[in-house]
């Protein structure tokens, strides 16, 4: 028996190599969008956080106004792998060789960082605003959720160091994505001049980030999706979001560091403090809870306790944590 001159197995052998080829193309095409709503510089996923956030940003206290009264100077730092990158910097209003180093959060501005440029500028401090890869003037295609932002920190800690000198003092605030690139962060090597770190509102995992995120706001399999998301962003990306943990690195942690977040947090849950304090050194480690802030609300729902605490804990008087 054959149909157009082929026999039955041909015919199947054929068939079979037709169905795993359109899946395979499925896949693609399933990879390649995920990467879109999730990786790439301006994700569907950024985009809608960026509009929500713009939409509230008076629940935040963002003013880009407060902006203007200030003089800013770009350097420009040359990652591990090669792309430019454009920390923003505002010189403290008297000498000093106090630095803080400010990580905005996913698909954000450093200008929508004014209140806590605004604490660290009125407690004395050159700050340093971070410009990450895939974001603002920045070089890169795909962001790097903490993972990689993580080693081209070091590169903007050694630029503050040859800027403010040898001797200078760095405090390493971040928020969100920023907060888990503090995290991230913790467990390199750094040098002596960084004394604290601050993570407000941190996500353990970029895989169960994304996991969470996609269970929330879809109807789809959300471990096939952020697994197939893996896939690709080991292939496109450069990295594993499976291996972007936290927890990998706050083990070795070496200086004192602070987990702020909101009980209220839908967005990264409030769950991910525990999972990042419990991996701390207990000698080094420090959090302070805000019942009914949201993300990234901690600041804007009690500005002055909120002040209280990083000042605290910045001359190491603990005395108002845990």
């Amino acid at each position: 028996m054959s149909f157009l001159g082929l026999s039955v197995i041909e015919i199947i052998c054929l068939s079979v190599v037709a169905v795993l080829l359109f899946l395979f193309l499925l896949l693609l095409c399933l990879g390649e969008l995920l990467l879109s709503l999730s990786l790439k510089r301006d994700s569907f996923i950024g985009k809608i956080v960026s509009k929500e956030t713009r939409r509230t940003y008076s629940n935040y206290k963002i003013d880009l106004k407060w902006w203007k009264d200030y003089k800013l100077e770009e350097v420009c730092v040359t990652s591990y792998d090669g792309k430019k990158l454009y920390p923003m910097i505002l010189p403290a209003k008297e000498k000093t060789d106090k630095v803080a180093i400010i990580i905005h959060g996913y698909n954000a501005k450093y200008q929508e960082m004014n209140k806590y440029a605004e604490l660290f500028y009125n407690l004395g401090y050159n700050v340093v605003l971070t410009q990450n890869r895939a974001h603002g003037k920045s070089e890169g295609r795909f962001i790097g959720m903490g993972w990689l932002d993580r080693l081209d920190m070091l590169e903007v800690i050694d630029m503050c160091v040859k800027k403010f000198g040898d001797g200078c003092k760095i405090d390493i605030f971040g928020l969100s994505m920023g907060a888990a690139t503090v995290c991230m962060l913790s467990g390199e090597k750094l040098p002596p001049n960084v004394k604290h770190l601050i993570s407000d509102c941190a996500y353990a995992s970029v895989y169960e980030q994304f996991k969470y995120v996609y269970e929330t706001y879809t109807k789809l399999p959300a471990g096939g999706l952020t697994s197939l998301l893996n896939i690709y962003a080991k292939i496109r990306c450069g990295y594993s979001i499976k291996n972007a943990d936290a927890r990998t690195k706050l083990p070795s942690c070496k200086v004192p560091i602070l987990f702020i977040h909101g009980e209220k947090d839908t967005f990264v849950p409030y769950s991910n403090l525990k999972k990042l304090y419990d991996t701390t050194p207990e000698n080094l480690r420090h959090s302070y809870t805000f019942s009914n802030a949201g993300h990234a609300e901690s600041l804007p729902y009690n500005e002055e306790k909120y002040t209280q605490i990083v000042k605290e804990f910045l001359k190491d008087d603990y005395s108002e944590l845990n």
